[in-house]
């Protein structure tokens, strides 16, 4: 899913004072963080529509590549998607015209002019 930055992102859909919103939304954090994914939580009792969709079917974290996990999850299940999350991104981000790492785009064009005198 692309951010408003235009950026990936994974959303976890939770309430307030849901104990197993709260965990899984730790693990989604750390997983985004270390994975270079932004994570948006979203409050469904604030939409009616989302409302209507998830009713009390809180957590559901929906990552990019559609993967979804509900409900109880383990941390290792959640660092596993996103790394196959940012993995997927990664390949879709390089196959962009302009994608790739920017700091690999700086270097390389430098490494030639000092290499082969450019």
């Amino acid at each position: 899913m692309r951010g408003p930055g235009g950026g990936v992102e994974a959303i976890l859909y939770s309430r307030p004072d849901c104990p197993l919103c709260f965990a899984l939304r730790r693990a989604a954090k750390r997983g985004a963080r270390r994975h270079g994914l932004a994570l948006r939580v979203v409050e469904v009792g604030a939409d009616p529509v989302l409302e209507a969709r998830y009713g009390r079917d809180v957590p559901v974290l929906v990552l990019p590549g559609g993967r979804t996990i509900r409900g109880r999850a383990r941390y290792d299940e959640v660092e596993r998607a996103f790394r196959e999350a940012a993995s997927l991104a990664g390949e879709a981000h390089l196959r962009r015209p302009g994608g790739g790492r920017p700091w690999l785009r700086r270097l390389v064009p430098r490494f030639l002019r000092g290499r082969f005198g450019a």
